[in-house]
């Protein structure tokens, strides 16, 4: 029996978060935001953990955050230090964690990307996409990102340029569709 794709996240919800955790990048907290996004564009990541001298992770830089409080606001990338920009407290989770505490904690604190500890110590970061895919055959269309290429019926699919011919499909091809099943639905 083939699996359906609510099986499938539900048993993506049970997995550890160790299973989608990616090596983190360090930054440290009073170098340049611009070196932090060079980094950033040369290890192909969407953030950085930014750390003490000591070594002791206190923060993450996002691309967010580059974009929010230093391209937005005219900040000297050079100049502005990553202490300044980065999102503090770092959230952290533990290694065998489930994915779905995970997105949990995410939703929760309104953010994307959460350190991963394992005994104690950074293992490395986890991004919202790792666990729910970013590709695009992969991921759910969304109206904001995916051209408007029509408006499809509900009931056979066919697709309209205008919601008006949508509109008159349905009225004159499934219109005892939608009685009957409102019929069905009355009875309940």
């Amino acid at each position: 029996m083939a699996t359906t794709k609510l099986q499938r996240w539900s048993s993506r919800l049970e997995e550890p978060v160790s299973k989608f955790t990616q090596a983190a990048v360090i930054i440290y907290a009073d170098d340049a935001v611009e070196d932090a996004a060079k980094l950033m564009c040369e290890k192909q990541v969407g953030s950085v953990v930014v750390a003490e001298r000591k070594g002791n992770p206190v923060g993450i830089l996002t691309e967010w955050d580059l974009v929010s409080r230093v391209l937005a606001e005219g900040k000297d990338a050079g100049r502005t230090i990553v202490r300044e920009v980065m999102s503090a407290p770092l959230i952290k989770i533990d290694a065998s964690a489930r994915v779905g505490d995970a997105l949990r904690l995410m939703t929760n604190r309104g953010v994307r990307r959460i350190a991963v500890y394992e005994d104690g110590v950074l293992a490395g970061v986890l991004a919202q996409n790792h666990m729910v895919g970013n590709r695009r055959n992969r991921s759910a269309k969304l109206p904001i990102v995916e051209p408007l290429k029509g408006h499809d019926c509900i009931y056979c699919s066919l697709t309209f340029s205008t919601m008006a011919l949508l509109t008159k499909h349905i009225d004159s091809i499934h219109a005892e569709t939608i009685y009957l099943r409102a019929e069905e639905l009355a009875q309940y």
